[in-house]
């Protein structure tokens, strides 16, 4: 497994390429913004992309989606409970902070707790961690863990806004806890770390 990450867009979310080196097929982890510098990372990378997979729906990971969906020809997943802030500029807080209108309406793939996304031979295991959105998920490959907003390496994401609860996400964190271990966090904001 290989592991590609760029920073973009105004509050500096992390967006990941994650390919299998011996088929050269790849997934794209919230495609935040900037597609042009993001389809400059798949050509430089070698691989080809066929899948996108979303953490959760918030505007600050999906403002490049449409267009990276639209290069790459790439199958989008999202939890089905989060598909209603793709479809909402307000349910997905783009006109609360920026005041545009981001939005899809394009066709998705929904998954749920325990399913898996096979992309060449690697196997992306979902797991369900409401608490950030309703439907947040992180993604669990070989040792890395795709954590989204759940969690960063020094915290955890806000519960303020469309679909978030606290007490969720508590939950979400203590089941999500004792999986940590030996394992490399890729957070969508700030830096990787390994517990």
């Amino acid at each position: 497994m290989k592991i590609h990450s760029i920073t973009v867009g105004p509050v500096q979310t992390n967006v990941y390429l994650v390919g299998d080196e011996k088929t050269k097929e790849a997934v794209i982890i919230d495609p935040a913004d900037s597609p042009e510098d993001i389809m400059k990372m798949i050509a430089e990378s070698g691989f080809t992309v066929t899948k996108i997979l979303l953490t959760h729906g918030h505007f600050d990971h999906i403002a490049a989606l449409g267009e990276i969906a639209e290069k790459t020809g790439a199958e989008i997943y999202i939890s089905e409970k989060d598909v209603e802030l793709l479809r909402d500029e307000n349910k997905n807080a783009s006109m609360l902070f920026f005041g545009i209108d981001i939005h899809f309406d394009m066709p998705v793939k929904t998954v749920k707790n325990g399913d898996t996304i096979t992309v060449g031979k690697l196997e992306f295991t979902v797991q369900e961690t409401p608490g950030h959105t309703k439907g947040s998920v992180c993604y669990f490959a070989e040792k890395a863990i795709f954590t989204g907003d759940t969690i960063f390496a020094t915290g955890y994401g806000r519960t303020d806004l469309y679909g978030g609860e606290y007490a969720a996400l508590r939950v979400s964190l203590m089941e999500l806890a004792p999986k940590l271990k030996g394992k490399h966090i890729y957070p969508g904001h700030g830096d990787a770390a390994r517990f």
